[in-house]
């Protein structure tokens, strides 16, 4: 992972608080090509200024720094979108 935060477009966050006001289940691939399938919890901005996703996984909560993402798909019914490219 890049030490390095890179901020995403306001658009592409707001995707991300929707997630997390819906709880939507979602899948991410991240830049590293893991992929990772969870319930989006919230999102979280640390002091160094990076903003992270929380996931919900059927083992544990993860986080997952917003830069390092590189889709979400949304698996919910009824969801405002079904894929975000970053």
């Amino acid at each position: 992972m890049s030490h390095t935060y890179k901020p995403i477009d306001c658009a592409l966050h707001d995707c991300f608080e929707i997630a997390c006001l819906y709880h939507y289940q979602v899948t991410l691939k991240l830049r590293d090509q893991s992929i990772i399938e969870g319930e989006c919890i919230t999102t979280e901005t640390h002091p160094d200024k990076s903003e992270w996703l929380v996931c919900k996984t059927q083992y544990q909560y993860l986080k997952i720094r917003l830069d390092q993402i590189r889709k979400m798909y949304s698996k919910s019914a009824n969801a405002i979108f079904g894929e975000v490219n970053l």
